[in-house]
């Protein structure tokens, strides 16, 4: 009878020991249930005693989770104890005195951001920083220039300049000088030629009705006549057509540079003309 009490006494003890040793521990913080205060501390989190969450810096996120341990008393944090920086400017939401500022803009101390030539486009996101006080700006911070003279549209006196010409510091036109003076109706573009038998302008000739364009584009009362001559090789018939077609041709490309096509008169004068060398003359006319 002994041995039967003595062996069910050890079954017992062995039932309660091994009960107690699986003690729940929901949180798995180290405290059991029946002596945990803190019931559902986040895995991770250290603990006391009594299996609540230590939180050294007061910033409602435990120890053990927190990855900025020491986060001044009152600041705002993010999910992992690190104070939270909502626009991303590298200040502290606790300290941004403009908590909205761009993404790209260069804040100052205070998380403002700013503007070194006050053109309304802040620093980091302005393309050109050193904008002159007073000037008009794009987006991105740099001058506008709407006729493309190169001169600011806020001091900018003729805004609407034909493009590629010459401009004075005001962005009005610098007129081409004129191709007729008081004394002479009559002009030869020095310069201008045109190889054997050919109708076409050959590079070099180029620049010289440009500025006979650039001219008859600023003084827009002058009508000219493009008269063509050629030298005497070949039969006077053939070059008759061919001074005819190189005047035509040099006609087109002044209407193409902005002529307007009724101030031209092309005419061809084949081998008649004193110097007879393949030539262009202009001569104003009523």
């Amino acid at each position: 009878m002994r041995g039967k009490l003595c062996a069910l006494f050890a079954v017992l003890l062995v039932a309660g020991g091994t009960a107690f040793a699986k003690a729940p521990d929901s949180d798995n913080d180290g405290i059991k249930d029946r002596k945990d205060a803190c019931a559902n501390t986040p895995i991770g989190a250290k603990v006391d005693k009594t299996g609540c969450p230590v939180d050294n810096d007061a910033d409602g996120i435990a120890n053990g989770i927190d990855r900025c341990g020491k986060t001044p008393a009152g600041w705002a944090v993010d999910a992992y104890g690190c104070p939270s920086d909502t626009d991303r400017d590298g200040v502290v939401d606790a300290e941004d005195s403009c908590p909205a500022t761009l993404l790209g803009a260069r804040p100052d101390a205070r998380g403002c951001p700013t503007d070194l030539d006050a053109d309304l486009v802040v620093d980091g996101l302005d393309r050109c920083v050193a904008t002159p006080a007073g000037y008009r700006v794009d987006a991105f911070g740099c001058p506008t220039d709407g006729d493309h003279d190169g001169v600011n549209d806020a001091v900018d006196k003729c805004a609407d300049t034909r493009q590629r010409v010459a401009v004075d510091p005001d962005g009005c036109q610098v007129k081409a000088p004129m191709l007729f003076d008081g004394a002479t109706d009559k002009v030869k573009l020095q310069g201008v030629t045109f190889e054997k038998n050919k109708i076409e302008i050959p590079a070099e000739s180029t620049p010289a009705l440009k500025q006979a364009a650039d001219s008859l584009l600023d003084w827009p009362e002058t009508k000219v006549e493009i008269g063509v001559h050629t030298d005497k090789a070949g039969s006077a018939a053939t070059n008759m057509e061919l001074s005819k077609r190189r005047a035509q041709y040099v006609k087109n490309y002044l209407v193409a540079m902005g002529v307007e096509e009724s101030r031209l008169v092309a005419k061809g004068y084949g081998e008649k003309g004193p110097d007879a060398e393949r030539s262009v003359e202009l001569t104003r006319i009523p």
